[in-house]
């Protein structure tokens, strides 16, 4: 907290410093060549580990906390968490493989059907700007 500033502003500056850092990571798409895979899996690496960091610190820490404060598991106080944890892990590697299975492909991003490669591909060689693909990938090309 600030001292000396009211609660109002003091929100409005935390919420205008996580629009701009949210805006400059997102800019970094003009930065950057599509081409640098390696780029792309060293961002998603940081980006699960900053929210794996964000679930532990934020929700299982305090689970667990609450779980040896009730006393009712003794030393395996830490199970229900990590059972809940688990779960919800499974959950979402399950619906990740059952989503296109039933015939959603728009919901799951990762599965593109191999006409949509093909495609892709082709489109590729039009001699399009580099930003252009990104934007036509996007979606909000005519």
């Amino acid at each position: 907290m600030l001292a000396g500033l009211c609660p109002v502003l003091q929100a409005g500056l935390g919420t205008a410093l996580t629009w701009a850092l949210t805006a400059a990571g997102s800019a970094l798409v003009f930065v950057f060549n599509s081409g640098q895979r390696r780029i792309l899996d060293g961002s998603l690496g940081f980006a699960a580990g900053v929210m794996l960091a964000a679930s532990y610190w934020s929700l299982l820490a305090p689970a667990i906390e609450m779980a040896e404060e009730s006393g009712a598991f003794g030393a395996f106080s830490f199970f229900p968490v990590a059972a809940g944890f688990v779960l919800g892990a499974a959950f979402v590697y399950g619906a990740d493989l059952l989503i296109p299975e039933m015939g959603f492909p728009g919901l799951a991003p990762g599965c593109e059907h191999r006409a949509l490669k093909e495609k892709r591909d082709q489109d590729l060689g039009d001699g399009h700007s580099d930003l252009a693909i990104r934007i036509g990938r996007a979606g909000l090309q005519p």
